[in-house]
This record gives C-alpha cells, structure tokens and sequence, in this order.
C-alpha cells in the first residue's frame, strides 16, 4: 500500500477520533485507535530505513498532528484549567492563590459565558493548579489570544507541536551519534497515542520528554551542562522526573557530579521559585497532596493489592496504600539504580525507562499519556514494553463511557495481563541476564564470595 494512501487513511482516523466520535463512544474511540495503529505499524514497515524518506516522514508527522488544530479536544478537560490559570495570569492574578469556584469574588473579574465555561467544564475547580510556573508559562501565552477558548487552544497547540518537532530532531540526533536503525524516529514520529494525547489532548509530556532527550544526548557529548539544563527543564515542567536523580548520581564521575548537582539544583529552584511568591507553594502543595491521596485510574499493582487488603483498609485504601506504593517505587529504584551499571549513553537511556516503569506500575493513577516521556526515550532501546503500551493503555478510556468515570476492571486486567505477558516472555528475561553480567561484575558480589 502506497505511504500517500496509509497517510490519508491515519488522517481520516485521526480525525473521527478529533472531530466525529464523543468519548462517551468507547467502542468508536477504540475501533479508530486500533486502526490508527495498524496504520502505524504500515508506515513502519512502508520507511523502513530509508534515509530518503526522512523530510517527508517528518512532513507527514507534523501534518498528522495539525489534523487536531482547531479541535477541542474530546478524551481530556485538563484543557480547560490551562486557559483559566493562564487568565488569571493574564489578568494580574497569582493562579496558585485561588481556587477557581471562589477566583471571580477574590479578584474582582467580572464573569461572562466564556468565563464560566472554564469554571463548569473544567475537572478541578475545587482546588489550587498543581501545574509548574513552566505550565503556567504557556498558559499564559494561550491567554493572550483573548477571551476566545478555541484561539487559547490552537496557540497551546501550536507550541506543544513545536516542541514534538524538536523531539524528532534529538531523536534523529541521537540516533545519528549511536549508529541506531533509521526508522527508529518512525517508532515515535507515527505513534497515534502519542500524536493524540499531545497534540489532541494538549498534554505537556511532550514537552517533558524534550528536556529528557537533551539530557540523554548531551551525556552522550560528555556536555554535563546541557546535560543538567535539559533535566532541570523537565523537572520544571513536572515534577516526576526527579525520581531519575538516582541514575544521575550513578552516571557521572565524582568532578563532574558535583558540578551537574549545584548547576541541576540551581536550575530546579530557579524554575520553581515562582511558587514561592505570595506563598503560592502552599496551596500548589496542597492540591498535589490531595491528589496523590484521592484518585484512582487504571493502576495495576495498586488496584490488586486493594482488592486484597480491602477487609483491613476500610472506606478509603489509597490513604494507606498511597504512601506505601510511593515508597515501594522509590525503593524499587534504588535497588535498581544499585544494580545497573551505565558505561555509555545507551544505559542510561535504558536505565531511565525501567525506572519510568517501576514508578508507573506502582502507582495508583496512570493516564495514558504519562506514558509518552518512556516511550520517547524507549524507542532508543530495544526495550518494546513501552510501545506495547501505548496500545493497550487507549483501553483505559472505557471509564468514560457514561457522565460518571466508572472503570471496567475486566478491561484493565485484559490490559495489565497482556503488558505483563508481554514485558515476562520478552523483556525480564533480558532485563535479568543484564543484571546478572553486571552482578558478576560487581564488587558488591565479591562480599559473599
């Protein structure tokens, strides 16, 4: 099949998805998704390596993404808190100070239709933004097109697909200084979750996954500079990417440690300090407390050991459970960074992405796309547990097939058992056989010899 008749065909997918189907048609979504990636999958194997194909596979990715440009986006309201903090912003206002359902008595700013759409529809209007002075940055960018929501998303738009383009480029980049198969890029240019969740749903990952890639990159050029500039940004932009200071650690010699860490941790408060004014970090800290101890969606070991431990954790599990599996993440990473040896740019890459795994596996919300930053770093490796997720994870949207979010846990354990499947017959064996060489290796082994 001809790449002109795949690419009009992702297109038409892409724009049911968009455009046509509500999210409250679950079996629509996912029969264009499942096509959308079996679409995907002949793009793959239509530019295989060819080098000549290269401006025009970056051509189609980018227009594949501008077939959102004027949608609202249909599978996420995270949208709608963006252009309210960022006309607070734009209106003179701390958006960390005010909770939206009191923001028009505390300030002053006389409410109208456009207004209250963004109080009524958005998802959080009961509590403080949990989003970083970057976020905010581009909110109140959005903001400046005026009081008109479609013109505030097509300019978020416009710049989260700016920055899917400099992820292509770093892609190709590293992918030039490894001496990895060309159509490595495809793997991330052509992926639908990827393409709808960033540029569909107006999610900032992307944007995380840039400084993640600048990061990986610039160890490879030995650049520790760059290196802890494109790690700080990600870390402004969300806070995640801090669990990966442990790999950090391990990577870098003692001299250029020590640089990385005051350069990384100058940055990191620099790009925070605006939480700091008026005491907005409390209510940011707030609102992240509240949300790290309430919510549920689409976990895995999470939901399991809910279901077994319920006799004993009463009306509210992710109370105890919440602080248990955030400890048994950052434990499981510090085991594992203990355990992995980094030589080259390509394990620590590698190690970034099992760590992305641990922490999502064991937490007690993941939305699909906080898979996007592993799966741009992923597709360097040959670790495909990642991409295999990003199909599998459209499955969680059947949560939204009524008004109320109510999860079907035959669809997630159908989910979670083909990951594991997968990730057990494919990827731990390998995983294992690694940590085994590296044990042998090590001088923590000659303890017990």
């Amino acid at each position: 099949m001809k790449v002109s008749v795949i690419g009009i065909l992702f297109i038409i997918t892409l724009f049911g998805i968009g455009y046509l189907i509500p999210r409250e048609d679950f079996t629509g979504q996912l029969t264009c998704f499942a096509i959308a990636f079996g679409l995907y999958v002949l793009l793959l194997r239509e530019f295989g390596c060819n080098a000549r194909w290269f401006l025009s596979g970056i051509f189609g990715a980018v227009i594949l993404r501008l077939t959102f440009i004027v949608a609202v986006p249909e599978l996420s309201d995270d949208f709608y808190r963006y252009v309210f903090d960022g006309q607070l912003l734009n209106n003179g206002f701390n958006p960390y100070l005010y909770i939206p359902q009191v923001a028009f008595e505390k300030t002053g700013i006389v409410s109208n239709a456009y207004w209250e759409t963004l109080l009524t529809e958005m998802n959080s209007s009961s509590y403080f933004s949990v989003y970083p002075p970057l976020h905010q940055s581009i909110f109140w960018i959005s903001a400046m097109t005026g009081e008109n929501l479609l013109y505030n998303i097509v300019s978020i738009r416009l710049i989260l697909i700016v920055f899917e383009v400099l992820n292509m480029f770093l892609i190709w980049k590293i992918i030039m200084a490894w001496g990895l198969p060309k159509n490595t890029l495809w793997l991330y240019a052509f992926n639908p979750l990827v393409i709808i969740e960033i540029s569909g749903n107006l999610h900032f990952e992307g944007i995380v996954l840039t400084g993640l890639l600048l990061s990986i990159y610039a160890f490879g050029k030995k650049k520790y500079s760059t290196a802890s500039l494109g790690w700080s940004f990600a870390v402004g932009l969300k806070l995640t990417p801090l669990m990966l200071g442990p790999l950090w650690l391990k990577a870098w010699s003692k001299n250029k440690l020590v640089f990385f860490l005051i350069l990384s941790g100058f940055l990191i408060v620099l790009l925070l300090f605006p939480l700091i004014i008026d005491n907005g970090f409390a209510g940011f800290w707030k609102s992240l407390r509240l949300y790290q101890s309430n919510f549920e969606f689409n976990a895995s070991i999470y939901y399991v050991l809910r279901e077994v431990f319920s006799f004993y954790l009463g009306y509210n599990p992710i109370a105890y459970l919440g602080p248990i599996m955030n400890f048994a993440a950052f434990s499981g990473i510090l085991v594992f960074v203990y355990c992995w040896k980094i030589e080259k740019a390509e394990d620590l890459a590698e190690g970034m992405v099992w760590i992305y795994l641990i922490f999502l596996l064991l937490q007690p919300v993941v939305h699909p796309w906080y898979l996007i930053p592993a799966f741009g770093i992923s597709v360097l490796t040959k670790n495909r547990v990642v991409l295999i997720w990003t199909f599998l994870v459209f499955l969680s949207y059947s949560a939204y097939r009524s008004d109320e979010v109510k999860e079907s846990y035959p669809i997630i354990s159908f989910e979670y058992g083909l990951l594991y499947f997968y990730a057990g017959v494919k990827i731990i064996p390998m995983l294992l056989n690694k940590i085994e060489f590296l044990w042998k290796k090590s001088d923590f082994r000659d303890l017990f010899e």
